[in-house]
């Protein structure tokens, strides 16, 4: 590499401690750079080992900066070369910590923190017995420093969880390796979290201690009880001790600057990271019943201090003041940004989910405490817990409300108006004002009285004004989106549709005016109040749709907010007199982008946009072809189909998101105006043809995987509204092709599907068909279907996809069970599937090799499961709310193993938003129900003389859903 023989004179500049400083750290930065961009592929074998020769003792140089920027390139080159071509380097930097100087133990632990995740499984078993007591004693060493004992258990952070992993394989992991350094470990950690802080640097070793315990609560939580029984009233003391502090010092202290508690690696200090190292502890205890229990007995006071941490910081106010945004971002629920006011809604959030009804009661005797302990609303600050008892109702409404309507809670919401909300929203407090506004729209059934609802329906008008404070508008837009998610029932909307006439057009006004976030809010706001009085944007509908075009163009470069804007412009095309104007004023502007997307919108910054532009237009395009009766107008047929053709048949082969919105733009067609696109002629081709042509560009086996997702739709629906009149041999050979080249169970599942619906139209006639065609391999078209969709039928997601995965497979297996069936010798993998940490995995048991049994049996077996998954949901359906009951948990009871999959775990787990698919809604299989069905198939089946054959490959749980069919059917 050309500048080598310059780089390497910088090391000497680096180490020498008689250098300045600047030229030290300048020297530390190029070599650093170098090592980043250049070593792996250095030929100089002779120069690096004389690098990492003489690099080490730089670690305990007398200068932090100068130890840190060696224990970085110490590190980079580890990553590198440990441990095949360093291998000393483990043992010297062992000796260095031997050595107990303070300097040099600081610098190895720096590099020993990085090095820590690059060890692997085979390395534990030789570096722990020697390193792990070294460190304990390090720990314990008061002198070392707060830094440095709390990288010890960052480091130690790192082992727990691989040796807690490396478990799963080696039994005795565990025990031989962490068991008999931790309960000394655990001791020290403890005490510590029990000793004043001096200063500042103390709470980066304290909220360390509290992360490590947690983690130890979630890797071993039967291990943990008497360290958990220790530790609590410490960090019990610690929160309330410190609540009135918090509140004088950081909630009503003008002065009090956030940015200065950051240490030399850029990690927060200060009391906020202790709390929320703090939360995030309770709520690993609350997530094991072992120690839910412990919650539970003090979750009222708990509660009462979380509400106190909730309390808004003036120095928060000031940065929200100045950026309206902000406030906007941090106050959701999802926000990324950390404060300790956010913590406790995190934790709150957590609590009310697992506490329920003990929680709802626990939030009621705090909110009654605060109110009943503090001062009038307009003294002081007395205003910012009212604000915080209000914020923990908002955050807690769904299950406040649960619990309400199961009569599980008494909750009084007009003596809480006439207390807080009422005094509160004659306030000149606009974070307050505008809390309370969305607050009451969430609870607006609540009510006590029509004089309350006029009060405010007229607080959210009057707050939707220009010149209104940003914190009071903000709350009103969260009010408006509140009151028309709350009442939905037209009758119950009508009390709305006075106010209407002046919150729709101000929500015109003020997003003519907004930008990020709040733009998006306010969009969202107004997407629900067009559903709520159609009519009055009616009226205006060429003004809104041309301003809604505006918007679109003028944030081409923000996906976000043309969702957005899509979304308002979706609802609108549900409105029959809004629909001219959008062929008319919208259309238009949306070819033209797919046409020229550059010249048309010229905030886009590169081709990544251009490519999210377009795909917007398609999905667009789609829902405005969904909503529009048939037939369809012109501007449709003959403009937007080919554009959409054009757009998708000509994108890159990598384009998925193209491929995918495209794709399901044409199908669009294909179900609202088949008969228009077959009679359309596009340079020759008819709308059909040019529609084949698209199909085998999607099923093209060089296309991205995922940029087939949704073909098999296309395939299906095409094949649906063609008829007999299309000749389907070469598309089901196409599709065929496809599917042995996908790796995707989702991707597999779609391809699948084509086949599955014709086994459920034309069983015999299809099966005939695919034994006539092979896999590019050679194997036979049918044997490859049967066993693909066997081998991953556990892992279909989707209603309706395995509704109609299942019926076809109750006509397939009494076929299958034909004396004179060849395919009854198909065999396939029966593998079981856990969920394991959120990875899918096969039963380690399999791991060596799979268990393959004939596909009459894992057919039947699928049946079973799948009735077994059906009584499930049935069951929870039964059960919602009850967890929240069982309040006399067994302290020592077993966490649970990794179970089977079940089909609405894995569609919870992956996600599962298609079961609304238009064309779905119209096939009537999709009216059968499945329980039914398949409980009268398997009864039948019984009688069968194999019957009991298949039974005797069933494990236990499938022989107790079959048990239990009696039952299901008296």
């Amino acid at each position: 590499s050309s500048g080598i023989n310059a780089e390497w004179p910088l090391r000497p500049g680096l180490l020498r401690q008689d250098a300045p400083l600047a030229a030290r750290q300048m020297a530390g930065v190029l070599l650093k750079q170098f090592v980043e961009g250049s070593w792996g592929e250095c030929p100089h074998a002779a120069t690096k080992d004389m690098v990492k020769g003489n690099i080490l003792p730089g670690l305990g140089d007398s200068i932090s900066k100068v130890r840190s920027s060696v224990a970085a390139i110490t590190s980079e080159i580890a990553v590198v070369d440990f441990p095949d071509n360093w291998p000393g380097l483990f043992d010297q930097l062992l000796a260095m910590i031997g050595t107990g100087e303070v300097n040099q133990v600081h610098g190895v632990m720096k590099v020993l923190d990085e090095l820590a995740n690059d060890i692997t499984d085979n390395q534990v078993y030789t570096v722990a017995p020697v390193l792990f007591p070294q460190l304990v004693t390090l720990f314990q060493t008061e002198s070392f420093g707060p830094y440095t004992r709390a990288r010890v258990l960052s480091i130690f952070g790192v082992f727990v969880t691989l040796i807690s992993h490396m478990d799963t394989v080696d039994g005795a992991a565990n025990q031989n390796l962490l068991f008999p350094i931790l309960p000394g470990l655990v001791e020290t950690t403890v005490a510590l979290i029990g000793t004043p802080v001096t200063v500042k640097e103390e709470y980066k070793l304290l909220t360390e201690c509290v992360t490590f315990l947690s983690k130890l609560v979630q890797t071993f939580p039967k291990q943990m009880g008497d360290q958990v029984s220790a530790a609590l009233p410490i960090l019990w003391q610690l929160l309330t001790n410190n609540a009135n502090n918090h509140i004088t010092e950081v909630v009503n202290n003008p002065d009090f600057c956030d940015d200065d508690a950051v240490d030399s690696d850029g990690s927060e200090l200060g009391f906020g990271t202790l709390v929320q190292a703090i939360f995030e502890f309770i709520t690993s205890l609350c997530e094991r019943k072992k120690y839910k229990a412990m919650i539970r007995k003090v979750l009222p006071d708990v509660v009462f201090y979380l509400i106190t941490y909730l309390s808004l910081p003036e120095y928060q106010i000031e940065l929200w003041d100045a950026d309206p945004d902000k406030y906007v971002e941090d106050d959701d629920e999802d926000s990324m940004n950390y404060t300790v006011r956010t913590g406790a809604m995190e934790l709150l959030i957590d609590l009310a989910a697992e506490m329920k009804t003990t929680y709802v009661e626990a939030l009621m005797a705090a909110i009654t405490r605060h109110i009943s302990s503090c001062g009038p609303i307009s003294e002081g600050y007395t205003w910012k817990l009212y604000e915080a008892c209000a914020t923990a109702l908002n955050i807690s409404g769904d299950v406040v409300e649960e619990c309400i309507e199961s009569n599980k809670v008494e909750f009084n919401f007009g003596a809480f108006y006439n207390t807080v909300v009422l005094p509160g929203l004659q306030t000149d407090k606009p974070y307050l004002l505008g809390r309370l506004i969305w607050l009451t729209s969430s609870y607006v059934k609540r009510l006590p009285s029509e004089e309350a609802m006029a009060t405010l329906l007229e607080c959210v008008c009057n707050s939707l004004k220009p010149g209104t404070p940003a914190p009071v508008m903000i709350g009103a837009m969260k009010g408006v989106y509140a009151l028309c998610g709350e009442l939905e029932a037209e009758e119950e909307r009508k009390v709305l549709h006075g106010c209407m006439e002046r919150v729709i057009p101000g929500l015109f006004d003020l997003a003519a005016k907004m930008e990020g976030d709040l733009l998006m809010l306010c969009l969202d706001s107004l997407r629900v109040s067009v559903s709520v009085r159609p009519d009055i944007v009616a009226l205006e509908a060429d003004k809104v749709n041309k301003f809604l075009l505006e918007l679109f163009v003028k944030h081409a470069s923000d996906t976000f907010i043309v969702s957005q804007v899509n979304e308002v412009l979706m609802t609108l095309a549900d409105i029959p007199e809004c629909r001219g104007s959008i062929q008319t004023n919208v259309v238009p502007v949306l070819l033209q982008i797919l046409r020229a997307p550059l010249p048309t919108s010229p905030n886009k910054k590169s081709e990544e946009d251009e490519e999210d532009m377009r795909t917007e237009v398609l999905d667009l395009l789609t829902v405005f072809v969904r909503k529009t009766p048939t037939p369809l107008p012109e501007v449709y047929i003959k403009e937007v189909f080919p554009a959409a053709m054009s757009i998708t048949i000509g994108s890159a082969k990598d384009s998925t998101a193209i491929l995918q919105s495209g794709g399901e733009c044409v199908r669009a067609f294909l179900a609202q105006g088949y008969q228009q696109v077959a009679e359309l002629n596009i340079n020759g081709l008819s709308g059909v043809e040019y529609t084949l042509q698209l199909i085998a560009k999607l099923l093209d086996p060089e296309i991205a995987e995922w940029g087939s997702l949704y073909v098999g739709r296309l395939v299906s629906s095409l094949i649906h509204h063609a008829g007999t009149s299309l000749n389907i041999n070469d598309i089901l050979q196409a599709v065929l092709n496809k599917l042995t080249k996908c790796e995707s169970p989702t991707i597999q599942q779609g391809l699948l599907v084509v086949f599955i619906k014709l086994f459920n139209h034309d069983l015999e006639g299809s099966m005939s068909f695919l034994q006539t065609i092979t896999t590019p391999s050679g194997d036979n078209g049918l044997v490859y279907v049967l066993k693909s969709w066997c081998e991953i039928q556990d892992l279909f997601t989707g209603e309706y996809e395995t509704k109609v995965a299942v019926i076809a497979l109750t006509k397939f297996l009494p076929h299958l069970l034909s004396p004179d069936s060849p395919l009854a010798t198909i065999m396939v993998n029966d593998d079981e599937i856990s969920i394991d940490g959120g990875r899918i995995t096969r039963s380690s048991k399999q791991q060596a090799a799979p268990t393959m049994i004939p596909i009459t049996v894992k057919v039947f077996k699928i049946l079973v499961t799948e009735y077994g998954n059906i009584l499930e949901e049935m069951e929870a359906d039964k059960d919602v709310g009850s967890e929240d009951e069982e309040e006399g948990e067994e302290e020592d009871e077993d966490e649970e193993e990794p179970q089977l999959v079940s089909i609405a775990q894995l569609a919870a787990y992956l996600g599962d938003d298609d079961d609304e698919d238009d064309d779905n809604k119209n096939d009537p299989l999709s009216e059968v129900d499945l329980q039914s069905h398949l409980q009268q198939f398997l009864t039948q089946l019984s009688t069968h003389n194999l019957y009991n054959n298949l039974c005797q490959a069933l494990n236990d749980g499938e022989r107790n859903v079959l048990s239990s069919m009696l039952v299901a059917g008296s």
